[in-house]
């Protein structure tokens, strides 16, 4: 776009965007609307949160597909709100524009520098990196699954950021419900050719929470062949779940078997080694100092996730600052003490199958037995233990 004057590149862009939303809509949405083109990035400054959330929703694709027509190679884009402009209607008449409005920096991709390795998740950090750096091979699709806020996410948007640093252009992490909603729309417009060409032509496609196109059935069917479409073409696929593919219920076998046919690893939660450089992690994030006893007791209290340790740092910082005031030199036992009897840290409610692994340990038999329709009484025994042991300590029903 250097090549290209920006007033004729936005004069251009906009009567792409007309063909292709057609004349109403872009009147509603796009009239109030500015677009800065700036190197490689076009941002599309919205004058209200709603015409924000709505174009982000409905057009984002549209978007991207005009600007590289527009362009002739592939472009950023990033969505923002006007905090200068008032409030305004999506139909009223266009109002005077200024070239100076300021933009919001959409959120980046995080990136592996910020990713704590320990043993609960070095080899998916390592396979991520792999993935991201060469080809992959053997590697892709590679599949990362855990529990809620164990890093998932955090790997596979630093494998985006790698590709893309690496000088990959076609890169492309979305979430597996955005993907689903594309579609629809796709399905509603016709415009199948776009949406494909947008997941399909890439170098790495990354999509998170696939577990969310469990009973889609027309949503997996398109998944499966994106999936096969853009590996053909040599993409490197990474996803990630709160399950193992082969324990997603109402998924198809076909697309199960896609998503195994890669590498299948899981993210287990933080370690009793990890959690104290989570801590230490994000107390600098903080700009707090923390005693070795402040980091082992917080790291001994939150066992949960990723998450729990980062809400646990943040509930510290806000007891300090309410409670204690500023203090000189680190932070100390005592604070983190006061901390957890003002403030409690809610923990995660424990796994069925952690309890079935306990109870079978505890009680020498098998976890399968447990599940299983042994009436032995051993087996009996240790099955009544663990439902009560989960009515107590689970949110799940008795069934």
């Amino acid at each position: 776009m250097a090549h290209q004057d920006s007033t004729s590149l936005e004069a251009d862009l906009r009567s792409a965007l007309t063909e292709a939303v057609g004349a109403r809509p872009y009147r509603m949405w796009f009239t109030d609307t500015q677009l800065e083109c700036d190197g490689d990035t076009i941002a599309v400054v919205a004058p209200t949160p709603l015409a924000a959330r709505w174009i982000d929703q409905r057009f984002a694709a549209v978007i991207e597909d005009a600007a590289r027509s527009v362009a002739g190679r592939d472009v950023r884009v990033e969505i923002t709100v006007d905090q200068a402009a008032p409030p305004q209607e999506p139909d009223r008449a266009p109002a005077p524009q200024s070239t100076t409005r300021p933009k919001r920096p959409t959120t980046p991709l995080l990136g592996f520098d910020t990713f704590v390795v320990g043993t609960c998740n070095q080899l998916a950090a390592a396979a991520a990196t792999r993935l991201a750096q060469d080809d992959g091979d053997g590697i892709s699709p590679l599949f990362i699954h855990g529990a809620c806020g164990v890093g998932k996410t955090h790997l596979l948007q630093a494998s985006c950021r790698e590709a893309r640093g690496g000088g990959h252009r076609r890169v492309r992490y979305v979430t597996a419900e955005r993907f689903t909603n594309e579609y629809i729309a796709a399905s509603r417009s016709g415009e199948f050719q776009r949406f494909r060409r947008r997941y399909r032509e890439v170098d790495l496609l990354a999509i998170d929470d696939v577990h969310f196109v469990a009973s889609k059935e027309r949503t997996q069917d398109e998944l499966l062949h994106t999936l096969d479409t853009a590996g053909l073409r040599g993409a490197r696929l990474a996803l990630a779940s709160d399950e193992d593919p082969r324990q997603i219920r109402r998924l198809n076998r076909a697309l199960c078997n896609r998503l195994v046919a890669g590498m299948v690893v899981e993210v287990e939660r933080p370690d009793r080694l990890t959690r104290p450089a989570l801590v230490v992690q994000q107390a600098h994030r903080r700009g707090i100092d923390l005693t070795e006893a402040a980091v082992e007791r917080l790291a001994g209290h939150a066992v949960g996730s990723v998450r729990e340790v980062e809400g646990i740092v943040n509930a510290l910082a806000a007891v300090s600052t309410l409670l204690g005031g500023p203090q000189d030199g680190p932070v100390g036992i005592d604070s983190v003490e006061r901390l957890l009897r003002a403030a409690p840290v809610a923990t995660s409610p424990i796994r069925m199958s952690v309890i079935l692994e306990a109870v079978a340990a505890r009680m020498g038999v098998a976890a399968s037995e447990i599940t299983g329709e042994s009436r032995s009484a051993g087996v009996v025994l240790a099955r009544s233990v663990a439902g009560w042991l989960g009515r107590r300590l689970t949110p799940l029903s008795f069934p």
